[in-house]
């Protein structure tokens, strides 16, 4: 874009989109970004993935805002407020609330801290995973590559390959039932895909593939198209689960999914 991105004050950088993101551009700034993004589909993803997240993590926090301050931390408070309460000593009678209040309420906090917004690594394993779903859910007969009744052959197959332990979670008592799964290829080396049908036909696929960071994620939600995604990272795989379903239909599957690979 250039020509210091058309007046926006310099290159647009990662803060810039977070900037964006939160509101806390000027009206000139805010322009500029909206000119980059027009112009950068993975710049386009990222915003829209962070503003998916911030959308869910208000809906699971913000009624957190109304809870009372547990007792103990405003015991620690006024205990703090008595130590210090000599006039001379306002700035130490702060500093010392501030100090124990962050200590005794580390565990209060650290339940509703927020998760970082996506990195590169989990937009991408949305995007194979949903490429994969909508490549082979059309199948009629070659869905899978091993089918559900050698599913013992399945799972052991795909540890294998994958260099981890692969599990085919049971979700009959959802109404799911396994078809089969296949061996796929992605960033990082080899995938795996295991896909589930309902009685009405629809489809939804479990998708895995390798995390060499062994980097940790809450459980977070993508919508792409028709597609709606939930995944995380866990040790040395990544999950995402997919399909063409409502959020809150899908949600339950998911979690049955997590708890059992857990």
């Amino acid at each position: 874009m250039s020509s210091q991105e058309r007046t926006g004050h310099g290159p647009i950088e990662e803060a810039d989109l977070h900037a964006y993101v939160d509101e806390r551009l000027d009206a000139q700034r805010r322009r500029a970004v909206e000119a980059y993004l027009e112009t950068d589909a993975e710049a386009r993803a990222k915003v829209a993935a962070w503003r998916e997240q911030v959308r869910l993590l208000g809906a699971l926090y913000d009624p957190a805002l109304d809870e009372p301050v547990p007792s103990r931390l405003t015991e620690v408070i006024a205990e703090a407020r008595g130590r210090w309460a000599r006039p001379a000593r306002w700035w130490q009678a702060a500093a010392a609330v501030v100090l124990l209040a962050v200590g005794a309420a580390g565990g209060w906090f650290a339940t509703r801290w927020f998760e970082p917004p996506p990195t590169r690594r989990e937009v991408a394993l949305t995007r194979e995973a949903v490429l994969a779903h909508r490549v082979f859910v059309v199948e009629k007969r070659h869905p899978v590559e091993v089918a559900a009744n050698e599913r013992d052959h399945l799972v052991t197959w795909l540890s294998r390959r994958m260099g981890a332990k692969v599990s085919a979670p049971d979700l009959a008592a959802l109404g799911w039932n396994l078809v089969g799964g296949r061996l796929l290829s992605a960033i990082d080396g080899p995938a795996c895909q295991l896909m589930y049908e309902d009685r009405a036909g629809r489809r939804i696929t479990v998708y895995m593939t390798r995390n060499p960071n062994n980097r940790e994620t809450a459980f977070l939600f993508r919508t792409e198209g028709a597609v709606r995604s939930f995944y995380w990272l866990d040790g040395p795989l990544g999950y995402a689960i997919s399909g063409e379903i409502e959020r809150a239909e899908l949600m339950p599957i998911a979690k049955a999914v997590y708890d059992n690979l857990r």
